[in-house]
C-alpha cells in the first residue's frame, strides 16, 4: 500500500469515529511558527542546518522563542543530577543574557529551552514564567528525546524535544489529554492510530529507499572490480596460513556475487509504492546487507594478495590492518581519564590496562620495521595484531567487571551495569580487516563498546537512584528560580 494510500484510508477511518471531535481538536491546532530559533552547540553534537530547517517548521499554540543548548558536562555530570541546570543557567549568565527576564531571576518571558548533556546523558527544558508547564508534562518533553539521545542521534532527539514543547506550552484546554479524553476519547484514539500507522509506512518507505540507493551503489562497485577481484584471488599464496584461509572466502566471495545478483532482481522487482510495506523493507535491507559485505569482501581480498606478496601497495594495504588495533589501543589513555567514573580510575585493572596499551603501541612501531626489514612475515605480523587484539579484550573484560563492583552500591546496580556492558560487548564491530575475514567468528571487544556499555550502564544505575525522575533547581543559581528541569536519558 503507498503512503497516499494510507494517509487516504487512515483518514477515512479518522472521519468515521468522531469527524465532529477531530474538527473541534483541528480547530485549536497550534499554528505559530517559532519566533527566534537560537542554537549554543557548544558540544560539537548537532548537524545544525538540518536541525534549524526542522525547528522553522514547528508549530506552537503561542509565540515561542527556542533556544538549543548543549554541553559537555564530563565525568562529574555523572553523579550530579543539577550539573545541565547550572550548566545552562551559567551559560545564559557569560553568553545569553537575553534568556534572563530583567531581573536576573527567571528565565525570558516568551523562550523554551531544550539543552542535552551527551557526556553526563542529562536532557533539560526550561521555560519564560509565561510558557511554562507542569513537572509532569516536563518530563514527558524529555522522555521524547531519550530513544534518540540514547543511541546518539542528538539532532534527531532535540527536534523531539522542540515537537513535544510546541504540543505542550499554552496548550488549550480540547487539545491537552484531559479535553481529549473528555470530549472525543474514540476519536483522539482514532486519530493516534491512523497517525501511527500512516508514520510507520512513511519511515519503512525512507528507510528502504536509503537501503535500495546503498545497495545499488554497493553493487556497482562489486559489478566494477569483479574481474580485478578475481586476479588478486589467483596472486594470493596458498601456502600462507591467511592466504589458505582467504581462498576459502574468495569461494564466499563468488557464491555472495551470485546471491547478490538475484536479491538486486528481487529489488528491482519492488514497486515504489510498496516501499512502506514490511515485507518490501525486509527484501531491501537484506540486499544492502549483502551488497555492504559483498563489497567489502573484495577490498579485503585486494589486501590479502598485496600483503601477503609484498607486491607495491603492501603498505597501505598493512594499515588497514593495523589502523584498527592502533585506534583502540590509542583510545585507552582518553577514555581512563574522560570516560571512566573517578571512583574507578584508581583500580589495578585500569593501570594495567594504561601499561599494555603503552607498551602494545611502541611494539606496533617495531612490528612495522620488522616487516619493512623482512625480519617477520606476513602472517606472523597478522598473527601479532590478533594477539594484541584478544589480550585488549581480556584487559577491557576485566576492568568492566571492576567497575560494575565499583559503581554499584548494591548487587542489583552491579548487575545492571554487567548486563549493559556485555550487551555492548556483544555487539559485533565492523571492521572489515584480513583478520577478521579470515576468521569470521572471531570476536574481540573494542574501546568504543566498551564506552558505550559503561556510559548505558551509569545512566542505568543514576536513573533508578532518583526517585523524582527529573532534578529542577540550580545549586549556583542564588535566588534564581526559572522554571524548568533535567532527567537522565
Amino acid at each position: 500500500m503507498s503512503i497516499r494510500q494510507r494517509v487516504l484510508v487512515g483518514s477515512v477511518a479518522v472521519l468515521g469515529v468522531g469527524g465532529t471531535s477531530l474538527g473541534l481538536y483541528l480547530a485549536q491546532a497550534p499554528e505559530h511558527v517559532p519566533t527566534a530559533v537560537v542554537v549554543d552547540d557548544t558540544a560539537a553534537v548537532l548537524h545544525e542546518p538540518t536541525l534549524r530547517d526542522a525547528v522553522e517548521q514547528v508549530r506552537f499554540h503561542a509565540p515561542t522563542d527556542v533556544a538549543v543548548f548543549t554541553h559537555r558536562g564530563g565525568p562529574e555530570a555523572l553523579t550530579d543530577d543539577l550539573a545541565l541546570n547550572d550548566a545552562v543557567l551559567d551559560h545564559a549568565r557569560t553568553s545569553r543574557t537575553e534568556w534572563l527576564s530583567d531581573d536576573g531571576q527567571t528565565w525570558a518571558e516568551d523562550l523554551f529551552i531544550v539543552a542535552v548533556d551527551p557526556e553526563g546523558r542529562l536532557v533539560g527544558t526550561y521555560f519564560g514564567d509565561n510558557r511554562a508547564v507542569g513537572d509532569d508534562a516536563q518530563l514527558a518533553i524529555q522522555d521524547e528525546t531519550r530513544d534518540d539521545f540514547r543511541a546518539g542521534r542528538w539532532t534527531e532527539g532535540v527536534v523531539a524535544g522542540v515537537e513535544a514543547g510546541a504540543d505542550r506550552i499554552e496548550a488549550p484546554v480540547m487539545r491537552s489529554t484531559g479535553g481529549v479524553v473528555a470530549a472525543s476519547l474514540a476519536s483522539g484514539a482514532a486519530l493516534l492510530g491512523a497517525g501511527a500507522w500512516t508514520g510507520v509506512g512513511m519511515h519503512r518507505a525512507g528507510r528502504s529507499r536509503k537501503a535500495r540507493a546503498e545497495g545499488d551503489e554497493r553493487m556497482a562497485s562489486v559489478v566494477r572490480d569483479a574481474e580485478v577481484t578475481e586476479l588478486h584471488a589467483r596472486l594470493i599464496p596458498e601456502d600462507s596460513r591467511y592466504g589458505g584461509l582467504m581462498l576459502r572466502r574468495y569461494d564466499d566471495y563468488t557464491r555472495g556475487v551470485r546471491e547478490l545478483t538475484e536479491l538486486g532482481n528481487e529489488a528491482r522487482s519492488v514497486r515504489e509504492r510498496d516501499y512502506d510495506d514490511r515485507d518490501a523493507l525486509r527484501r531491501l535491507t537484506a540486499y544492502r546487507d549483502k551488497a555492504v559485505a559483498v563489497d567489502q569482501l573484495d577490498d579485503v581480498i585486494a589486501d590479502t594478495a598485496a600483503f601477503l606478496n609484498r607486491d607495491r601497495a603492501w603498505v597501505e594495504a598493512w594499515q588497514r590492518q593495523v589502523g584498527p588495533v592502533r585506534e583502540d589501543l590509542e583510545q585507552v589513555g582518553p577514555m581512563l581519564e574522560g570516560d571512566l567514573p573517578e571512583e574507578a580510575r584508581g583500580v589495578p585493572e585500569a593501570q594495567r590496562l594504561r601499561q599494555f596499551a603503552s607498551k602494545e603501541l611502541a611494539g606496533l612501531d617495531r612490528l612495522r620495521g620488522d616487516l619493512e626489514a623482512r625480519a617477520v612475515s606476513p602472517d606472523d605480523a597478522l598473527d601479532h595484531l590478533r594477539r594484541v587484539q584478544d589480550r585488549l579484550s581480556g584487559h577491557l573484560d576485566a576492568l568492566a567487571a571492576a567497575v560494575a563492583q565499583v559503581v554499584g552500591e548494591d548487587e542489583s546496580e552491579r548487575e545492571t551495569m554487567e548486563k549493559a556492558m556485555g550487551t555492548a560487548r556483544a555487539r559485533r564491530v565492523g571492521r572489515p580487516t584480513i583478520i577478521s575475514a579470515a576468521h569470521p567468528a572471531w570476536t574481540w571487544y573494542a574501546v568504543d563498546s566498551f564506552r558505550t556499555g559503561l556510559s548505558s550502564g551509569t545512566s542505568e544505575v543514576q536513573q533508578a537512584r532518583s526517585s523524582s525522575g527529573g532534578s529542577s533547581g540550580y545549586s549556583g543559581g542564588g535566588s534564581f528560580s526559572g522554571a524548568g528541569s533535567s532527567s537522565r536519558f
